[in-house]
């Protein structure tokens, strides 16, 4: 694989000589997730001396509630089909908060979630709802963009003591609203947006975001949902993918990779130490980063949709 940099966004300190910060992104959106993903990623990234940042969905898990999208939103009956949902997430989770109670999430799990923090990981925030965010985000007011950030930050403080130092939205949808709320909570950075370089977002109100980090490339269930289910051209595109990143952030679930596709996500990792990187947490990413702050591009919110996934996402535009 060649190694085909993008044009430069100011200075990039190699952590170590030669190679440029990767970071994986790991969402945590359910239950069991939670329960059995996150210590199954632990120990893998504990075997492979690597550290990533987790974001952690700490209210109800409502993921049954997807269903309700299975003719209103465009891709998503492919998407169940093409990644076997049923038996990807569980039958639990595929009737959570529907047929059956919705559990909650990180906060039935504080031990682990300090236990992330103990063996050297970022953990930050992902959501309080995570399913009520991604159907409702075009029509949330104010205060209740508001308050599903409160609960968790709330809940997140409670669990670790500090307050949260990073935000990464669900699914990758924000809106103008989140911006201006992500601005006032004071976050370090922000980790919302698929594709593009490091950016500011300015509102149409003139608000400015967060330092935005995007998530690059796709992610193994879009790889699925195209048809892709070789797990060696899977790990081949998301390597392809990070290579023409200038700074590549790869997105994992505890679901997916911490669930049946453990083999996958040690593969991956082998790639990664093949090539031109150094895996560090998000939050490092974003100190290296804002050392050059007045390099980073001022840009405007936009949304794009991507191959193998469902409906739209955020992402920057010029």
């Amino acid at each position: 694989m060649t190694f085909r940099p993008q044009k430069s966004l100011g200075a990039c300190k190699p952590i170590v000589s030669g190679k440029r910060p990767l970071s994986l992104k790991i969402d945590v959106d359910t239950h069991d997730g939670m329960r059995d993903g996150v210590p199954r990623l632990l120990e893998i990234f504990r075997h492979e001396g690597v550290r990533a940042t987790f974001f952690l969905s700490f209210g109800p898990d409502n993921a049954g509630k997807a269903i309700f999208n299975l003719f209103k939103e465009k891709g998503f009956f492919k998407k169940m089909v093409k990644t076997r949902a049923p038996s990807l997430y569980g039958l639990r989770t595929i009737l959570s908060g529907t047929l059956l109670p919705a559990r909650p999430i990180a906060t039935k799990f504080p031990e682990i979630v300090q236990q992330v923090e103990r063996e050297g990981h970022e953990c930050e925030i992902h959501a309080w709802d995570h399913r009520f965010w991604q159907d409702h985000i075009e029509t949330m007011s104010s205060e209740e963009i508001q308050g599903q950030l409160m609960m968790a930050s709330a809940a997140y403080r409670k669990i670790l003591i500090h307050p949260a130092r990073a935000v990464a939205a669900p699914s990758w949808k924000i809106t103008d609203v989140v911006i201006a709320t992500e601005t006032v909570m004071s976050f370090d950075y922000a980790s919302d947006l698929r594709e593009g370089s490091p950016c500011f977002l300015r509102t149409k109100n003139g608000t400015l975001s967060p330092l935005q980090i995007p998530t690059t490339g796709p992610c193994l269930e879009e790889l699925l949902t195209m048809g892709i289910s070789d797990e060696e051209t899977c790990v081949s595109r998301i390597i392809d993918s990070a290579l023409t990143a200038l700074f590549p952030v790869i997105a994992l679930h505890a679901e997916v990779e911490g669930g049946p596709y453990t083999q996958f996500l040690r593969k991956l990792i082998t790639a990664i130490k093949q090539n031109p990187f150094e895996i560090v947490p998000l939050g490092e990413m974003a100190k290296i980063l804002l050392k050059d702050k007045d390099k980073i591009p001022i840009r405007r919110l936009a949304r794009i949709e991507l191959p193998g996934r469902a409906g739209w996402v955020s992402s920057s535009a010029p």
